[in-house]
């Protein structure tokens, strides 16, 4: 049974003070919360750690993580969060968060922020990082950590085949579009692709923002003219051979089992596939995706995921306390340690990957991550729009996959999309 944390009197009372955020003492029983989330067995020890690491922190509060499988998750929790079923603290992927912000079924944060009880502060985090979850009205959630998207190549692979170094051309402000053609003209030459382009939006839109265009006019999904020669980039690239569909590939060949086995010279991916490359030995570094003028750090996307507090909670206040540990400095600490599978949101712990070296030029992710994008913000309004990226990813995919025309599809995906923000509102 839960219990209301009770405020003792005069020296009893004592505020103890962690990490810069106040816990109550109290001689009652603490106050019990749970946290769910999904996640696969090894991603579940990790989420435990920073819960351990809570309630040794502190006696006020205790946390139950229960975990949730992967299928069906988002659903299940829009279900839990209207019957009044869900957990106190909640994962939220970025697929469904601007929903729940517009139902009021999660609770504002902004406020308590503000006060000594909060672990994290808004400070902490990058404006693009925040961004994806305050409006005018507050903030609605905090990132558990996070992805920018980075390219990621072999050094000893290129140069084995006497291509320049990525790192050079990038410092003298040459890693450009005509430059990286060169090296997936070469790669070609020496049968091996240049890229695997995914199919989900996210790596169009990375080229589409590295040539300074837009995919959103307002509350209208539009493609100016410098996004229409992005997706033409792509394009042309796939039906030339220097660039391969990420869908398109075999069953077990993923982009990851390219790489390995150096059938491609450049993937994208966050910090995901680090430690695997690692641990197995592969050589690899990052570098940002090429821009069409050289300009450095184009914007990427920054995948993430957020903790939020269930707006019914009995215990709120409590909540956001452990809200707040496991999405500041602590928690993350807590979870991000030596060479790991994402990326600190919080701007005091980049020592952490620095530190780590790996790959050697692992600033580049950080570097991203301070000028990247966020779905469900203004420059990319896709996921405020339920089915919205897989059905505007499907119109691409007749060029893709099947050579349409690249304005007729671009036309088409406008089109659909129109239709699917008619239907949301």
């Amino acid at each position: 049974m839960k219990k209301r944390l009770l405020l003792a009197v005069g020296a009893a009372a004592a505020t103890a003070a962690l990490g810069g955020a106040a816990m109550t003492v109290s001689a009652e029983e603490p106050v019990e919360i749970v946290y769910t989330s999904r996640g696969n067995a090894d991603e579940i020890k990790v989420y435990q750690q920073a819960v351990d690491a809570f309630n040794e922190a502190q006696d006020g509060v205790h946390v139950t993580f229960e975990a949730s499988p992967s299928d069906g998750y988002s659903q299940q929790l829009i279900t839990q969060l209207a019957g009044g079923t869900a957990a106190d603290v909640i994962f939220v992927e970025d697929t469904i968060i601007n929903q729940l912000m517009k139902n009021g079924t999660i609770a504002n944060i902004e406020e308590f922020m503000g006060t000594d009880k909060s672990y994290a502060k808004v400070e902490d985090f990058d404006e693009a990082v925040l961004n994806a979850t305050r409006t005018e009205d507050g903030i609605w959630g905090l990132s558990v950590d996070c992805n920018p998207m980075i390219l990621y190549y072999s050094p000893a692979m290129l140069e084995e085949l006497g291509i320049e170094d990525p790192q050079k051309l990038f410092e003298e402000g040459q890693w450009t579009w005509d430059k990286f053609d060169e090296i997936c003209t070469t790669l070609k030459e020496n049968g091996k692709y240049g890229l695997v382009q995914g199919g989900d939006n996210i790596r169009l839109y990375n080229w589409v923002f590295g040539n300074g265009g837009s995919v959103w006019d307002g509350d209208t999904y539009k493609f100016d003219d410098k996004a229409r020669e992005a997706f033409h980039y792509i394009c042309d690239r796939l039906n030339d051979g220097r660039f391969v569909y990420g869908g398109t590939l075999p069953d077990g060949q993923g982009e990851d089992a390219m790489f390995m086995s150096k059938q491609v010279g450049f993937i994208a991916a966050g910090r995901w596939l680090t430690k695997t490359f690692h641990n197995e030995g592969i050589d690899f570094d990052y570098i940002p995706y090429p821009s069409k003028d050289g300009t450095k750090y184009s914007p990427a996307q920054i995948c993430l995921g957020f903790l939020c507090v269930n707006a019914n909670s009995e215990h709120k206040e409590e909540a956001m306390q452990f809200l707040t540990y496991y999405c500041g400095t602590q928690g993350q600490e807590a979870r991000i340690t030596g060479v790991g599978t994402s990326v600190p949101s919080v701007k005091t712990l980049d020592g952490l990957l620095l530190d780590s070296e790996v790959p050697a030029h692992v600033d580049h992710i950080l570097q991203v991550r301070a000028t990247g994008w966020a779905s469900g913000t203004d420059v990319v309004k896709d996921t405020i729009y339920a089915g919205f990226s897989d059905a505007t990813k499907a119109v691409f995919e007749e060029s893709y996959v099947n050579g349409a025309d690249p304005d007729e599809t671009i036309a088409k995906a406008e089109e659909k999309a129109a239709e699917i923000v008619a239907e949301n509102q």
